[in-house]
């Protein structure tokens, strides 16, 4: 039987111990849980304030930091002050109780307490009291015997001089020297009184007479630092708000002079070059600012300058800006070339100021050139009345026909226009070609010209010389690939300067 209940009582235990342990798996797993919320909670109110903080204007944010950090070291100047100031008060206090005290244990008080005359006790105790010590709310003296035998309120003694709990009286009469304990509302200071005797054998000894002892206020004694906290954090929330409000304003030209370089950072985007940023300052602003409009005038004068370089260079220079070989080489590729002139320009001319001839040239130079780029060719260059333009691509040669045609059809559109109005007209002759040339530069080291030469571009240049006002002259080598868009007349074959035999040519119709 004894068996069974030893192991019942095992079993038991067993038991327990698997309930605990369960017990304490779920209880770890809640704490985990709970863990892992509160954290999580933590960091989604941080990432909150972060996101907020981030969104915040530049003048809040150094408004902020800067204050924060103001505040931040005045609290932490403040507080350092205030324990300095503390322990300050606390060792002066600590000095005008032991002198009262040791005063209330002079060598009157001892030898009263000796002779059991209370009554001049009473009298030095008072003597205290009307000194008025700001603080000090009452003195007492106590004799061996653990009574009050006197106090700067009469009414404790008169009545009864038991005025101390049996567990202070057991306390008092324990003490061997000056003794401080802190109550909830005021610092109270024992000096144990004895007095010097010897015994039969002669020796010196002390005899325990009683305990004097003081009360001092707690809040007489702290109001200084009460005052001084208060006069501190004061001035904490003014400098603070004066240091935010300093910075709120002061950072208002920073972030204006900001906001106008975003300002015309968008402009610049949206394609305004007439920005020009105003430098009000020397320091890292102001140099942004000026770089800023260097920028710009840079920008203006490249973009200006883009007006006198052939798209064909800008292609050039785009597609070996950041190669690593600095010099650019020459290709031999097919293109299509067109050449036009105007007809008559020199009787044009002189009969015509200066003024009108360029007035009028650019008319219709201009509208070649938008008719060109409409067809993905590009100007490579005005000479004088002459342009060249070059055509690539995988359509070029149809492009190059409907040009050349757009150009005459534009021109004679325009000149009815002009010649209803009484207005100066003029006409072109147009030589296109196609066949292999060289694109690559031409000149000396300092001044190159990115173009296209070879005998391709010799051939369109003649058959422009040959087209009269209106015509469209090309080989008929690329009429036969182009005649299924336009009928052409075979004009024959002339004679090409530099060819020893002559070149066939039709004109287009158009």
């Amino acid at each position: 039987m004894g068996i069974w209940d030893k192991d019942g009582l095992l079993s038991a235990l067993r038991k327990f111990s698997t309930w605990m342990s369960d017990k304490a798996a779920i209880f770890s797993r809640a704490i985990g849980s709970f863990y892992q919320r509160l954290q999580e909670k933590f960091f989604s109110i941080y990432a909150y304030l972060k996101n907020q903080f981030v969104s915040f204007p530049l003048r809040r944010k150094l408004s902020i930091i800067i204050g924060g950090v103001v505040f931040i070291v005045i609290v932490v100047l403040s507080l350092i002050f205030q324990q300095t100031e503390k322990r300050l008060l606390k060792s002066k206090l600590e000095e005008i109780c032991n002198l009262t005290v040791q005063y209330l244990s002079s060598w009157d008080i001892k030898d009263n307490l000796l002779m059991d005359n209370y009554d001049d006790i009473k009298v030095s105790v008072l003597y205290i009291k009307q000194k008025n010590i700001t603080g000090l709310d009452y003195a007492w003296v106590m004799n061996r015997k653990g009574e009050c035998v006197a106090h700067t309120n009469i009414a404790f003694t008169e009545s009864d001089r038991n005025y101390f709990s049996d567990e202070q009286k057991q306390f008092l009469l324990s003490i061997k020297d000056i003794t401080q304990r802190e109550t909830e509302t005021h610092y109270e200071y024992y000096y144990p009184i004895f007095a010097m005797s010897k015994d039969a054998s002669g020796q010196k000894k002390d005899v325990f007479l009683g305990v004097a002892g003081i009360g001092f206020s707690k809040d007489v004694a702290l109001a200084p630092i009460k005052e001084a906290k208060k006069i501190i954090y004061t001035i904490a929330i003014l400098v603070t708000l004066g240091s935010i409000l300093g910075i709120y304003f002061l950072s208002d030209r920073m972030v204006k002079q900001i906001l106008e370089l975003s300002e015309g950072a968008r402009q610049i985007g949206r394609g305004n070059l007439n920005v020009k940023i105003s430098v009000t300052s020397n320091d890292e602003l102001g140099q942004l600012a000026r770089e800023f409009n260097n920028m710009v005038m840079h920008l203006k004068e490249k973009l200006h300058m883009q007006k006198f370089v052939s798209p064909i260079t800008r292609k050039m220079i785009k597609r070996y800006l950041f190669a690593n070989d600095e010099s650019i080489t020459s290709q031999n590729r097919e293109v299509a070339l067109l050449f036009s002139d105007v007809r008559d320009f020199s009787g044009f001319a002189q009969h015509h100021p200066p003024e009108i001839v360029v007035e009028v040239v650019n008319v219709y130079l201009d509208l070649q050139a938008r008719i060109i780029e409409r067809y993905d060719g590009a100007v490579d260059k005005f000479m004088g009345d002459q342009v060249m333009a070059v055509f690539e691509g995988m359509h070029r040669h149809e492009n190059l026909v409907e040009a050349a045609v757009t150009i005459q059809k534009s021109i004679a559109d325009l000149n009815r226009t002009r010649l209803s109005e009484n207005r100066q007209i003029l006409t072109v002759g147009i030589g296109i070609n196609v066949g292999h040339a060289v694109i690559g530069n031409i000149g000396s080291k300092d001044r190159m010209d990115y173009t296209v030469v070879g005998d391709a571009v010799n051939l369109a240049s003649r058959f422009c010389d040959v087209a009269k006002s209106g015509q469209i002259i090309t080989s008929f080598y690329l009429y036969q690939k182009i005649k299924p868009l336009y009928p052409a007349q075979n004009l024959g074959s002339i004679p090409i300067k530099g060819r020893d035999e002559p070149v066939e040519i039709c004109e287009i119709q158009y």
